[in-house]
């Protein structure tokens, strides 16, 4: 099975294999990667805040729906 992060990497691969293969200038290429390697960073971080808020929504949410059950 894979997941969320195995995809952004396969995607950041492809996209760092394009720019590897097609951009000759050097300088140019470093910065592009390095722009690919920021961006999959930012899109790993946003999908583990995302699933982290979700997942304390979803605990707290049972948290005030079985108390309030409890205590009735």
């Amino acid at each position: 099975m894979f997941n969320i992060e195995s995809i952004i990497d396969a995607v950041k691969g492809a996209q760092t294999s394009f720019v590897e293969t097609y951009v000759t200038d050097k300088t140019t290429q470093k910065n592009l990667v390095k722009l690919l390697d920021s961006q999959a960073s930012f899109a790993k971080t946003t999908y583990k805040n995302s699933v982290e808020l979700a997942e304390t929504a979803v605990k707290n949410f049972n948290e005030l729906v079985y108390s309030k059950k409890a205590g009735a």
